[in-house]
């Protein structure tokens, strides 16, 4: 049984964990720029941390399963890393120096989270928990930073910016220490899969998953630049931002569950669907209306993807390699995808323009649904 305390424990991380996001999307490449460094070292910098997510995740799960080491301890020593890295932020440092931090404080940064997303699925199986309900608070604490990171650092404030990034991740070890035994866990019986492991259609989902992500490099890398092109305030975009972010909180907390038991085939095909209309609806018009409608979108996209694909991993995946599959998935998903996807409609924007990247990203939310019916029939075979 799980007491409450690991339950209140997860919650604390992810709300802890995403608020450091929340502030390192928007502000890392302003304090980068605060202490001097021109715009080409801030891109090399910035690219950088993107591509540990790549690195990380599949890396460090495989190392867990090679040594089997316990994974709360790996997620306590790989947050205080974070933690000291992100401390070091702070020095002024030349771009050699500078460069091996940023490397080492998102290495350690991005192998956590697959690796709380993997521990917090098997709690959710032995408590009853929706996993959703868990992970909706990493969504509540990447609100709160979008809201307050704007009066925190504005000016001069920005050199705070290391200083509060240290202090949630503080957080998050503190939050690690009330984790569960995840070793144990494993060995529970609620925890054995009402699936047989399935090697390719773990595969097709991991395809499924780029696609997605990389569909969503025009929103991510693009929208906000988009929004003050066509004349809306900084103050507007925000609240387009928080709307979608909102959207996926009211979903997670009230249908996660039911995603998580439904079809992969159904779900995944349905959020592509309803993603590639969010991006043609982009494409084709910037009425404040319609933006409120999309945003709303945001619900499918990212939510019910998320929570019906890392349910379905575990289930694809066999029992030996739960942590490494976690991993792949948000490597070449979120580190892999939207790399590709932001770089591919960073070119488009700047030789055709907005628009014409938000319809390329329709196209390779529509490729996904070829790969979802790839999925379709190794899970008819496997039934």
């Amino acid at each position: 049984m799980i007491s409450n305390s690991s339950l209140i424990s997860i919650r604390f991380f992810y709300a802890a964990y995403f608020a450091a996001m929340g502030l390192i999307l928007p502000y890392f490449p302003v304090y980068l720029a605060d202490l001097g460094f021109n715009t080409l070292w801030v891109g090399i910098f910035v690219g950088a941390l993107t591509a540990t997510k790549v690195i990380a995740p599949p890396l460090a799960g495989a190392l867990l399963e090679y040594r089997q080491t316990n994974t709360r301890t790996f997620l306590l020593l790989a947050s205080c890393l974070a933690a000291a890295a992100s401390a070091a932020l702070i020095l002024h440092l030349n771009t050699s120096l500078m460069l091996v931090i940023i490397l080492l404080f998102g290495f350690f940064w991005a192998a956590i989270l697959p690796l709380t997303d993997g521990l917090s699925l098997v709690v959710s199986e032995i408590s009853m928990m929706s996993y959703g309900r868990l992970r909706v608070w990493g969504s509540v604490g990447f609100v709160m930073a979008t809201l307050f990171g704007g009066y925190w650092l504005v000016g001069e404030s920005i050199g705070q910016f290391p200083l509060i990034l240290t202090a949630l991740l503080v957080l998050t070890t503190i939050a690690g220490i009330g984790f569960p035994n995840i070793q144990s866990l494993n060995e529970h019986p609620s925890c054995s899969s009402e699936s047989l492991p399935n090697q390719r259609a773990l595969l097709w989902l991991f395809f499924i998953g780029f696609c997605m992500q990389a569909s969503h490099g025009a929103y991510y890398g693009f929208f906000s630049l988009y929004m003050l092109d066509v004349g809306y305030s900084g103050g507007e975009i925000g609240l387009f931002w928080i709307l979608g972010v909102l959207a996926e909180i009211v979903l997670m907390w009230y249908w996660s569950i039911s995603i998580q038991k439904a079809s992969p085939v159904w779900v995944l095909g349905i959020c592509l669907i309803l993603a590639s209309l969010r991006w043609v609806g982009l494409a084709s018009t910037t009425n404040v209306i319609a933006i409120v409608l999309l945003q709303l979108l945001h619900a499918a996209s990212f939510a019910a993807f998320h929570l019906s694909t890392v349910a379905w991993v575990r289930k694809f995946a066999d029992s030996k390699h739960q942590t490494s599959s976690q991993g792949w998935y948000s490597s070449l998903g979120f580190g892999l995808g939207s790399t590709i996807g932001i770089m591919l409609c960073g070119y488009i924007v700047e030789t055709q323009g907005y628009s014409s990247a938000f319809y390329a990203c329709t196209f390779i939310a529509l490729l996904g649904l070829l790969a979802v019916w790839k999925l379709n029939q190794q899970v008819r075979i496997q039934a």
